[in-house]
């Protein structure tokens, strides 16, 4: 009874980081307008790429935090529905390490974003340093004037 008690003892113990409360990062983020490139034919077209990077603040107008890179690729673009789905891999980093997400993206009607309040959510797949082996959600909000606000949830190790 004794062995019984203290494998289950352990067990609980090596696996309590599956108990975890989830962890979570709130940041703003600036929108600057994207490098392109628009591959044939003219206009949003499967191949296009869309590359941004920008800073990371704690506050909407608090003091910087970190950066972030992103990379887009259009993947399908659906005349009759007029939609367009982009491919997305993006990094955060701070001092401490970085996260690393990856999302799909449906955009409508003209393929590209036009200022429209958006609400998003994709993954978050890994990290370094503070963040090594996160994994969770990210969601994304399109503010009014353009700037981003992003929630992550994540956890460390599971």
């Amino acid at each position: 009874m004794k062995t019984i008690i203290t494998a289950i003892i352990f067990f609980i113990a090596m696996n309590n980081s599956a108990f975890a409360e989830p962890l979570q990062l709130v940041q703003y983020a600036d929108a600057p307008v994207p490098q392109s490139v628009d591959v044939a034919p003219e206009g949003v077209s499967v191949g296009d790429l869309f590359s941004r990077q920008g800073t990371l603040k704690a506050t909407v107008d608090g003091p910087e935090v970190g950066e972030w890179f992103s990379h887009a690729t259009v993947i399908s673009v659906n005349e009759a529905e007029k939609q367009t789905v982009w491919s997305v891999m993006s990094e955060e980093v701070y001092s401490d390490g970085s996260m690393y997400k990856l999302d799909t993206l449906v955009i409508g009607p003209t393929g590209v974003w036009q200022g429209e309040v958006i609400n998003h959510e994709g993954a978050i797949v890994g990290g370094t340093g503070k963040y090594a082996g996160a994994r969770g959600s990210f969601e994304f909000e399109v503010l009014k004037g353009g700037d981003y606000k992003v929630t992550n949830t994540y956890w460390i190790g599971q």
